[in-house]
């Protein structure tokens, strides 16, 4: 019968008002002792505070009992109060409202009147001996400044509280069966207006289950239950569409893990492949279309097991460099299934791949850029403190040797001031710091200009330089001051790297977008295997030769981020001991952003 559920209604619906009940009953009874024993136990301690205030001169008396007894008389016949006495400071009773009893003289021994005799107030709740009824008892000090002069005990009955407790319990405990029994009844009427219209939602749904769609159901009433009815329909309606919609979000998330820029890659509880995204065979250098298996998940799966991380449910992470040489950082999150029975056969571990590759190049990079900066610091500053100290130890007094070793310090300082501007340049541009003064500028006047410069600075060591140039200027909108040092540092370099009587040729062409300057000479030339570095900054070919010019090896960084500030690009490329060339190309037209700098 209870397997109903309009019974298990009836008896859940019982149940809740029984417990209901219960609860405002402990609550309630609660709350009225707590209040009754309160005021039982503030009424006593105010008498008992008041009684103690009077005893105080008497008791610096001890002779004197006579006035404490009338005064334990008196307030004996308040109501409540079974019994008072008071207490020397020894512990032993000089005063009762009891005399009968014979405690006038002796001394009482209990907790709460030890701790009194210290001075702090202390109470108890436990049975009379006489009555074995539960008695409150309070034992409060009574004291002359730092002098404890005695105790004033009281005790009082609480068996009257408790029969009113009881006398309650007993109307709520009535009240309850009352309700309840109606609680049975309304509840089985009201139950039978729920679960018929269930019944027929049930046999419907299970036609439903069966595939066919087209059941409805009666609604008779605008309650909870018409709307269950209405609902029912409503989902019959749209169970179709919502099934041609799940289709179409598991096709969305398809299309989502196949243009994923991370690969995927899942495994079920047995280390079977389930699926892997083209971004993971790509990574993993598999052949698209084609069934991947375990053997082929080695890279990933070596020395790790899968059971163990789907079964510790927690997500791991490592780092791999698969034999592409590609840095991956592969994440291990087990994934479960919602059906706890269905877990362990359906729980799995999802892989995740990211490539990290440019990320940890990078990081090489800025290692090795510390690296460099922290070796060409440290050269100049050993040798500065090394001349210093034989300068200071007395080579200061040989003019000949001091001058050569101050000419060299003041070399090396310089060297240290070029790198430092370039490291601040380098740091401006990486930052966006640099203002930039752009306008329309003659590219030829710019490079006959450093032509000339290198002309009159090495006019002891000629070299055979040609500069060829349009025979109409070509504008261009430019930082002149920075065009300049690029041209300086490309051009600087031929005259560097280029024997006494060497060739340099500088031209300049127009084309119809860009303006191009070519910087060749017939220098000593560059390995094929550094062309492609000697963009990157402290990167020089030959680390001796570069110092012994004074090279930083931040000279071509600066002008490749020039350029590329000007949305240019430079180029570079060598043969050994036969030539090297420098491309650097300007575009003519001014961007968007720039047409406001234009017209200033």
């Amino acid at each position: 019968m209870f397997k109903s559920v309009q019974w298990k209604l009836v008896l859940i619906y019982t149940l809740i008002i029984l417990f209901a009940m219960q609860f405002f009953a402990v609550f309630l009874t609660q709350a009225l002792e707590n209040y009754y024993l309160e005021a039982f136990s503030g009424n006593m301690e105010t008498q008992g505070l008041l009684l103690a205030n009077f005893l105080e001169r008497y008791l610096n008396d001890a002779e004197d009992t006579h006035d404490i007894d009338s005064l334990v008389v008196e307030y004996s016949r308040y109501a409540g109060i079974n019994e008072i006495m008071v207490l020397d400071a020894f512990g032993r009773v000089i005063s009762t409202s009891n005399p009968e009893k014979g405690f006038l003289g002796q001394r009482i021994i209990q907790e709460e009147i030890t701790r009194a005799l210290t001075g702090t107030r202390s109470e108890a709740v436990r049975l009379a001996p006489e009555t074995q009824e539960r008695t409150y008892y309070l034992a409060l000090p009574v004291s002359s400044g730092e002098k404890n002069l005695g105790v004033v005990y009281l005790s009082g009955s609480l068996e009257p509280i408790y029969r009113t407790l009881r006398e309650i319990q007993v109307i709520l405990l009535t009240g309850a069966l009352l309700v309840i029994a109606v609680t049975v009844v309304l509840g089985f009427f009201l139950a039978k207006t729920i679960t018929g219209p269930i019944a027929e939602v049930t046999s419907k749904a299970a036609l439903i289950a069966h595939g066919d769609l087209r059941q409805r159901v009666n609604v008779r009433s605008d309650d909870e239950i018409g709307r269950l009815g209405e609902m029912f329909n409503y989902l019959s309606r749209q169970l179709e569409a919502t099934l041609q919609e799940i289709s179409s979000e598991k096709s969305k998330v398809e299309t989502i893990l196949q243009h994923m820029t991370d690969g995927i890659v899942a495994l079920d509880w047995d280390g079977q492949v389930m699926h892997v995204n083209p971004t993971a065979r790509t990574l993993l250098g598999l052949q698209p279309e084609v069934e991947v298996t375990v053997d082929d998940l080695e890279p990933l799966l070596a020395g790790e097991k899968i059971t163990e991380i789907a079964r510790s449910g927690r997500q791991k992470t490592r780092e791999l460099t698969l034999p592409s040489q590609k840095i991956i950082l592969a994440s291990y999150v087990p994934f479960h299934s919602e059906d706890e029975a269905a877990a362990e056969l359906l729980s799995g571990v999802l892989i995740v791949l990211h490539d990290v590759t440019k990320e940890r190049e990078l990081t090489r990079m800025q290692q090795e850029f510390v690296a460099n900066v922290s070796h060409e610091l440290r050269t100049p500053l050993t040798t500065l403190k090394s001349y210093t100290e034989a300068l200071l130890d007395g080579a200061i007094s040989e003019p000949g040797i001091s001058l050569a070793f101050l000419r060299t310090m003041e070399k090396e300082i310089d060297r240290m001031v070029r790198l430092v501007k370039d490291l601040l340049v380098l740091s401006q541009i990486d930052h966006k710091q640099v203002k930039w003064n752009k306008a329309f500028y003659d590219l030829g006047a710019i490079c006959r200009e450093v032509v000339d410069e290198y002309r009159l600075k090495y006019r002891s060591e000629p070299r055979q330089v040609s500069l060829l140039l349009p025979p109409r200027p070509v504008l261009v909108f430019v930082d002149r001051d920075r065009i300049k040092q690029v041209l300086i540092n490309v051009i600087g370099n031929s005259y560097k790297y280029t024997a006494e009587g060497g060739k340099i040729a500088v031209c300049v062409e127009q084309t119809a977008e860009t303006a191009r300057i070519t910087v060749t000479d017939d220098g000593i030339g560059i390995p094929p295997e550094d062309v492609e570095r000697v963009f990157e900054r402290f990167y020089r070919v030959d680390k001796a030769r570069s110092r012994e010019h004074g090279g930083t090896g931040l000279g071509l960084a600066i002008a490749r981020d020039i350029v590329a500030a000007h949305h240019g690009t430079i180029t570079l490329q060598s043969e050994p001991q036969k030539a090297t060339t420098v491309t650097i190309c300007l575009p003519l037209t001014i961007r968007e952003e720039e047409t406001a700098c234009a017209n200033e």
